[in-house]
């Protein structure tokens, strides 16, 4: 098999969205395979690969109904500098579609099928919101008779809110430290953006009113144990899952090249990481945030390693509730765990995040010196997803 390796990533700044709200969002006028197609010909310019060298296109997006259906991953490559040759299909795996593309992507490149490839994902969840009001519209349905399955209740299941409420009641996670997850995010996320440090992977680029976007919209300095205190449960009554503790509402895309190292030799450019081993799994749906964790494991056994020999992790924070699982399941110091923040404060732009979460996983690699990272979501439906990288 051959070796499959991130070259290179560009994600654009990711928003707030807020489909009653749409002026909130700097990308509200902007389709998410627009964007995506801005991305990725701002990654071919950087690394100064033509487009016509690119022989595979992966594009995740959770929702691809109304205008994110994409004929298969056909206009974002007609939207950017890819070749008409290129191939391209559409995944959805939910909140695992970007690290479905990428794995898509990367296997191609093992199996020796191509030399050169890009994974890209987007998500506008103002334009297209989440399910409860495309199920309302009748855009997405649930045949009946699943509706009388037994075993799974889709109230819970279908709720992604109250499958955190499910995974912290049976894992025993308080609010209090679900609440502190959080607060630790915007405050690494804070003084990343600080420190420069999201300059090397987001993009600043032009919406269609003609603004520049290049900020993160998301990123609270002054949140505070206090004041997310102070905020009631969002999905139960007497639930301990809120506003503070979830990830927000996100508008985003990312893109990440990947090569073969015959390619890499022939474009001149040195990788950031190899992908050694990506694994996905299922789990109940009404626990579904457990799949992180679980896919982690999976992945960190088709690579004959342990979570101890993994110097950073990216866990998705859909909810605090998912890292502090893995954490707890896996016996994983906290202090290697997304580093620079996570989706609590930088969002979560469902299609683009697994792309985020790989490639900034290989950028700390790199910016830290570790030599093993992985990155992890869980799934709504009930799955997890992870990729394990090494750094080049």
């Amino acid at each position: 098999m051959n070796d499959a390796y991130i070259a290179d990533f560009a994600r654009s700044a990711f928003t707030r969205a807020h489909p009653r709200k749409p002026d909130v969002d700097a990308w509200s006028g902007q389709r998410g395979d627009v964007l995506l197609g801005q991305v990725i010909d701002a990654l071919l310019d950087r690394t100064r690969v033509p487009g016509t060298a690119i022989e595979d296109l992966s594009v995740g997006c959770a929702l691809p109904v109304k205008d994110q259906w994409s004929f298969g991953g056909r206009y974002p490559q007609w939207l950017s500098e890819v070749g008409v040759q290129c191939p391209s299909r559409q995944i959805d795996q939910q909140c695992g579609s970007g690290l479905a593309a990428l794995r898509s992507t990367a296997r191609e490149i093992q199996a020796g099928a191509i030399e050169t490839g890009l994974a890209g994902g987007y998500e506008n969840m103002s334009r297209v919101p989440m399910g409860p009001t495309l199920f309302q519209e009748g855009v997405l349905t649930v045949p009946e008779p699943l509706q009388q399955q037994e075993g799974i209740d889709l109230t819970v299941a279908m709720n992604m809110g109250l499958t955190a409420e499910c995974l912290a009641r049976e894992s025993g996670l308080t609010r209090e430290a679900m609440d502190a997850f959080a607060v630790r995010s915007h405050e690494r996320a804070a003084r990343a953006e600080q420190d420069g440090w999201f300059d090397g992977e987001r993009l600043t680029l032009r919406n269609p009113a003609g603004a520049l976007v290049g900020q993160d919209a998301n990123i609270r300095p002054d949140t505070s144990a206090e004041r997310l205190a102070e905020l009631k449960p969002a999905f139960s009554e007497d639930g301990q899952v809120t506003a503070g503790n979830s990830s927000p509402l996100t508008s985003g895309a990312g893109a990440a090249l990947l090569m073969s190292e015959a390619s890499l030799s022939r474009h001149g450019l040195s990788p950031l990481a190899r992908i050694v081993a990506i694994a996905d799994c299922g789990v109940t749906p009404e626990c579904m945030g457990a799949g992180a964790a679980v896919a982690a494991e999976r992945a960190l056994k088709l690579a004959g390693m342990s979570a101890g020999d993994i110097d950073a992790w990216e866990i998705n924070e859909a909810f605090s509730a998912v890292p502090l699982y893995a954490m707890r399941s896996l016996d994983i110091d906290s202090e290697r765990v997304n580093i620079f923040g996570g989706a609590l404060a930088l969002g979560h732009p469902l299609g683009a995040t697994g792309i985020r979460l790989a490639g900034t996983l290989a950028r700390t690699l790199q910016h830290r010196g570790g030599r093993y990272g992985c990155a992890a979501a869980c799934i709504g439906g009930g799955q997890g997803i992870a990729v394990i990288l090494e750094r080049c």
